[in-house]
């Protein structure tokens, strides 16, 4: 595969993974969403599940943009590392505010970028 293949799929999977199937983890990534199905207070035993939620579609993201590079012998690690940055820019976004959807965006082509270059 070029290059340019593995760019162009590495995309195309960012898209449906980052819009396409994040369904109902779109919300339940956001604190706020949990303290809203709970009238404003979250109980302890739920406390943790926007974590949960971000980190499966974190996981899910990375598994399938780092699809194209199957080959890599740092594909378990690749993995790995998006899913942990994937997480934390989600959640720069999603809970702290600290980012908007373009620089999320941005972000996360970046991921890929350094992704393909670490291949």
């Amino acid at each position: 595969m070029t290059v340019v293949h593995a760019v162009l799929l590495m995309l195309l999977a960012h898209l449906v993974a980052d819009y396409t199937l994040q369904g109902w983890l779109a919300n339940g990534k956001q604190k706020a969403w949990w303290d809203r199905a709970f009238g404003g207070r979250t109980p302890d035993a739920y406390c943790l599940d926007y974590v949960a939620a971000l980190v499966c579609h974190a996981l899910y993201w990375s598994l399938l943009v780092c699809l194209p590079l199957w080959d890599s012998p740092r594909l378990a690690w690749l993995v790995a590392a998006n899913t942990v940055v994937h997480a934390v820019v989600d959640d720069m976004k999603a809970n702290r505010k600290r980012i908007n959807l373009v620089q999320d965006q941005l972000l996360h082509v970046l991921q890929i970028g350094v992704t393909l270059a670490v291949a």
